[in-house]
């Protein structure tokens, strides 16, 4: 687009309408309601007018916001002043013109003023739905961390009786949905933290006091490794120069040309093998890790097995790299099992040496590694593994962390598309 500041407030407000749709949906799992899909659609397009007015009437919807703010009035209020109809009717007067389901029309209305009531309508319960949904998005957008507290309360009076949630539920949802956004935006190559609702997304999700209001899925006391987060602080990659040297890479400009170069043939015929045999180098130039190796699940076996991979021996690492799928008290069964990342930065350490299976000690000569699974549908169906020699060899930048993880991701979107 032309129009950058047209284009960043696009932004905006795309972010704002996927959260308010991820919002619908986890509300709808957390309180056990039915239509989980049709929710997230709905809340999605709940708001389609105010997005359209942005597209199409830019300045006009500079001048709404401005009179939201200078006259303390609501968005329909000021968008009838300037454009003689509220963002409510433009929204589902052209989704009747496009020809969207009158299902998704009806929700497009929000509720009325005052307490909701439980309805038994489907109809009437997505539209509860998505007015909740997107009325969190509000105070989410619009409340200044002082009057947070405040406003959640009103908006769960308000919903009490028809969605059976307290805060601290709706809070944990909230913080779900914004991490869900989170991996989409990476995907998409949209920095969260260049965008207003991005920020005010985040700081809501970590409380008024910037604290994490919720802890993360703690491994520690079963693996005693590393869970990886993105506030890990750690430093950047090397790779080898012509001379055998070990010299310092732009980890972050190789990591995002590979994610480019994947996106790029993801939406070409493409070869699974060749998707996956890139995702890997890529991380192994960028990393300079000593190993690369890419382990997928066999079935009928019953194990995950090492298929290919990058660096010194890798291949052959890769054929005896091989450990059953079945419980065992060890850091592949945890990472597998449960999906989370995790780093071993020293297989000797005492708090960690009881969790390195024999297999590993017998097959491969590093003495740490980090461990990032692929899983579908609480399924783990691969496993990427990289390694270095030494103990304390492998360091991760926050950054970098986060372009690891999309590139697992492609990885898991690639086997979604070639099976």
């Amino acid at each position: 687009m032309q129009n950058k500041g047209n284009a960043n407030q696009l932004k905006e407000e795309f972010l704002r309408a996927t959260l308010a749709g991820i919002l619908a949906k986890d509300i709808c799992a957390t309180a056990q309601m039915r239509d989980l899909e049709q929710s997230f659609i709905c809340a999605l397009f709940h708001s389609l007018g105010r997005l359209l007015s942005q597209y199409y009437f830019p300045e006009e919807s500079d001048e709404i916001r401005r009179i939201v703010a200078q006259k303390n009035c609501s968005e329909d209020q000021a968008a009838l002043q300037v454009l003689a109809i509220s963002f409510e009717d433009l929204g589902t007067a052209i989704a009747k013109q496009w020809g969207f389901p009158a299902l998704i029309i009806g929700t497009m209305r929000k509720m009325p003023a005052g307490q909701v009531k439980k309805s038994n309508s489907q109809e009437d319960r997505l539209r509860i739905l998505s007015s909740m949904a997107n009325e969190l998005c509000a105070v989410i957008s619009q409340a200044s961390p002082e009057a947070r507290d405040k406003e959640m309360r009103k908006l769960m009076a308000r919903f009490t009786d028809a969605i059976s949630l307290d805060q601290k539920e709706i809070q944990q949802t909230v913080q779900r949905a914004v991490e869900e956004v989170g991996e989409f935006a990476r995907v998409i190559h949209l920095n969260l933290s260049q965008t207003t609702f991005g920020k005010q997304m985040r700081q809501f999700a970590q409380g008024a006091d910037g604290s994490e209001t919720l802890a993360e899925p703690d491994t520690t006391d079963t693996v005693n490794g590393t869970q990886l987060h993105e506030t890990s602080p750690f430093s950047t990659g090397y790779g080898a120069s012509e001379d055998g040297e070990d010299e310092p890479v732009d980890a972050q400009s190789v990591l995002t040309a590979g994610i480019q170069d994947i996106s790029n043939s993801l939406v070409d015929d493409f070869k699974l093998n060749d998707i996956l045999r890139i995702i890997l180098e890529t991380m192994y130039r960028a990393m300079g890790f000593k190993r690369v190796v890419l382990c997928i699940r066999d079935a009928k076996a019953g194990v995950m097995q090492g298929r290919f991979g990058f660096g010194p021996n890798a291949n052959e690492v890769a054929k005896v790299f091989r450990f059953p799928l079945t419980f065992s008290p060890d850091v592949f069964h945890a990472s597998t099992s449960k999906g989370v990342d995790i780093l071993i930065s020293d297989i000797d350490d005492p708090k960690i040496a009881a969790r390195i299976p024999d297999w590993y000690r017998k097959a491969v000569p590093a003495h740490s590694f980090v461990l990032f699974p692929l899983n579908m549908k609480g399924n783990s169906i691969a496993l990427i593994y990289a390694d270095h020699d030494a103990a304390g060899g492998i360091d991760i930048p926050e950054k970098e962390l986060s372009l690891l993880r999309t590139l697992r991701n492609q990885a898991i979107l690639a086997i979604k598309q070639g099976s």
